[in-house]
């Protein structure tokens, strides 16, 4: 039985390694990113109310995310 963090790991794997090979195919990054937002906002603005919403979206503009770490090409 997986539990739920388990259930969120595995699923962000996925979308990674989906995400990865949009941007191979598709050779954009930014088009790759704003989409992937752009999915995610909107299944979110679904399932939120107008206040929730606002308010989770004012928690990503706060959060300090790190960077993805590149393998090195040299």
């Amino acid at each position: 039985m997986t539990n739920e963090n388990d259930d969120i790991k595995n699923l962000n794997e996925k979308i990674y390694e989906e995400a990865q090979e949009h941007n191979e195919r598709i050779k954009d990054s930014m088009l790759v990113a704003t989409s992937y937002i752009a999915v995610g906002t909107k299944i979110l603005r679904t399932l939120l109310g107008e206040r929730n919403y606002k308010q989770f979206m004012d928690s990503i503009i706060e959060e300090d995310v790190e960077p993805l770490k590149r393998p090195s090409l040299h």
